[in-house]
């Protein structure tokens, strides 16, 4: 049954993503849509560091991630809403966490 799912599932998102490229169809997005799909790489970078960084624990609540975490979301914001390239943003606020994350580690490794 998973297997069925799975596969259903994979069919239903090559269809949904060959009709577009699919030369027999002609089908233009209006001016809403399009307004629309300038959001989309905002909001699928908030699904991705919003549920890190406020992590729900039915103990305590909501509770927020370490200081690597925060900066390295707070990083990667302000380069976005300056427009730097996506690349450049990635590579920039990883390269930040990574520098605290482990940064921390060596240092305290080092006798």
């Amino acid at each position: 049954m998973i297997w069925l799912t799975i596969a259903l599932m994979a069919v239903i998102t090559f269809s949904n993503r060959a009709l577009f490229f699919a030369r027999s169809i002609r089908y233009q997005m209006g001016a809403r849509v399009r307004r629309l799909l300038t959001y989309s790489s905002y909001a699928i970078l908030t699904a991705i560091w919003a549920p890190i960084l406020l992590r729900f624990s039915p103990q305590y609540g909501i509770s927020h991630a370490g200081a690597d975490y925060l900066v390295g979301t707070v990083l990667a914001m302000s380069l976005t809403m300056l427009r730097l390239p996506t690349l450049a943003v990635v590579l920039i606020s990883a390269a930040v966490f990574f520098a605290i994350r482990f940064g921390a580690f060596f240092c305290a490794s080092i006798p």
